[in-house]
């Protein structure tokens, strides 16, 4: 039985181009994978614990075998939570729209929560090295306009962005499902939604 986390950065707002064809995957990834645990984190839903000034204070103390006051034990439980249920995972969907060529603010806290040295990457004289292997990832992202296939693909940060941040973690298996143009062709809406879903019926088969 495998474990597959699902991550959701998305304001709970109707219609979202990018939730209804990440539920869509769920949906399917279900049928054709029954036995596999799936958890889903909604980061508007259930907030990402902040790396603050409690959190640099309680590193620094952990470095230096100081104890740490409640305050900072708390933050630092809540932190080794989420990041230990990244690691224990063997599959990743995130799923959010694009934000200013980027992510989501909400996304990216949760990845400086759980890319951490020692942890799920270490730093070596060649660099860093990953250390999650025979995981995978797939991404699904939506749009207003239309980036990639075009000159815009470049503009796209935010999947360039999680893509490294995968890399820097060992996991090279990295899908990508691009909901875009919606804003742009209003009128085509319906038609963008079900192109997305069927690459994503296609890809829950074998994920």
């Amino acid at each position: 039985m495998a474990k597959l986390l699902v991550i959701k950065a998305h304001p709970h707002v109707e219609k979202s181009t990018s939730i209804t064809v990440g539920d869509y995957f769920i949906e399917q990834y279900k049928k054709f994978h029954p036995e596999d645990k799936i958890i889903v984190r909604d980061l508007y839903a259930a907030p990402v614990p902040p790396i603050n000034n409690t959190t640099v204070q309680a590193w620094k103390h952990q470095r230096q075998n100081q104890p740490l006051t409640n305050e900072e034990q708390q933050l630092i439980s809540e932190h080794n939570q989420w990041l230990q249920e990244f690691m224990d995972a063997d599959k990743f969907v995130f799923v959010n729209p694009m934000y200013n060529l980027f992510i989501p603010a909400e996304m990216k806290q949760y990845i400086d929560v759980i890319a951490v040295p020692r942890k799920t990457f270490k730093y070596t004289e060649h660099g860093p090295v990953g250390l999650l292997h025979n995981k995978k990832i797939l991404h699904i992202q939506s749009a207003g306009n239309v980036y990639h296939g075009t000159p815009l693909e470049k503009y796209d940060i935010g999947n360039q962005y999680l893509r490294g941040v995968a890399m820097l973690c060992g996991i090279t298996d990295f899908t990508s499902i691009y909901v875009e143009g919606v804003d742009k062709n209003p009128a085509e809406r319906d038609t963008i939604i079900k192109e997305a879903e069927k690459e994503a019926q296609s890809i829950a088969k074998d994920f």
